[in-house]
Parts: C-alpha cells; structure tokens; sequence
C-alpha cells in the first residue's frame, strides 16, 4: 500500500539525485538557497468495486522552489527540470510506475509553485479474516 510519505519520500529522492536542494516542509529559515519544498496531500479516495477492497486514489503534489538568483528566468528554468522529472518520466514507487498527466506552475516573486496529482489504484488492507473456500457447487441448466 502506498501512503503519501512514501510519495513525499520518493519525490525529495529523485529531486535530491537531480541536484536539488531538498528541505523539510517543517523548516521555516535558515536553510541554503536554492531550495525545494515538497508537500504530498491526500485529494480524494474512491472505492472502484463492490465486496473487494480496492480504492482509486489521488494525492495532490505540491513543489516550492526557492531560488537563490531571485529571477524570474531561473524559475523558467527550474520549470523544464521538474518537468522532464515528473512529467515526461513516470515515477517509480514501490512495485508501481505513476505517471502524471498534468502539471500546473505559478510564480510569485523568486519562488516557483509547482503542482500535480498522482492517481493509483491500490488495494485496501482489512483486518477482515474469511474462512477459505472449499467447495464451488455451480448448477445449472438450459
């Protein structure tokens, strides 16, 4: 089962190995710029069939770029990067490749905003216990 650390986890991972400076969502100063920010939020869960334990789900992707050069030509730059990270690449967690589809971006000031969903099907665990099946009568008749 995927969570939303194992995402938060492998994203900082494949930023990290590109080069990025990658920092606690916690720390608020004192890090060194540039910098990266990453945050991982459930969006939504949806069971996709009935009797079986498995859901749709869509964790929302958020990535603050904080740069050093404070230009706006950087942040255009960083763009393409996460891009060629995200989308054009699908990400590998766990047993599972996910890929995105979208990829929104906003830039305020010398930060960039980057923003994407991850949407998986996964089973649900239960604690429910059923007893193994034995014998399938199947009748019928024309």
């Amino acid at each position: 089962m995927i969570t939303e650390k194992d995402i938060q986890t492998r994203i900082a991972e494949v930023l990290t190995e590109a080069g990025f400076n990658v920092v606690a969502s916690e720390v608020d100063e004192g890090f060194q710029k540039p910098a990266v920010f990453v945050s991982v939020f459930p969006a939504s869960a949806e069971l996709t069939t009935h009797g079986v334990a498995v859901e749709q789900v869509t964790d929302s992707v958020e990535l603050k770029y904080i740069s050093s050069v404070e230009t706006v030509e950087d942040c255009v730059e960083v763009t393409r990067k996460f891009k060629k990270l995200f989308l054009y690449e699908p990400l590998g967690i766990q047993d599972r490749r996910i890929t995105v589809q979208r990829m929104e971006f906003e830039v305020e000031g010398a930060v960039l905003y980057a923003y994407f969903d991850l949407s998986f099907i996964q089973q649900i665990d239960s604690d429910e216990e059923y007893e193994p099946m034995e014998i399938l009568n199947l009748e019928g008749g024309i």
